[in-house]
């Protein structure tokens, strides 16, 4: 089977302690082979622009298998 990369997300996750509950807010159109660090960056970076502690970060990829 051939995998072929098609899109990808990434889900940044807040905590809003006041309401009690998380914040969620996602990006796309992420690159193929993002790295840990990367999205560690990217994830500090927004952190910096919003009030609310960051809990944890997900990345979503979709890809598509076919058979060769």
């Amino acid at each position: 089977m051939v995998k072929q990369y098609e899109e990808g997300n990434i889900e940044l996750y807040f905590n809003d302690f006041a309401n009690e509950k998380e914040v969620k807010q996602s990006f796309a159109n992420l690159k193929p082979g993002v790295t840990a660090e990367q999205v560690q960056s990217f994830q500090s970076a927004v952190s910096g622009l919003v009030d609310l502690p960051a809990a944890y970060a997900v990345v979503v990829e979709k890809n598509r298998y076919s058979i060769a």
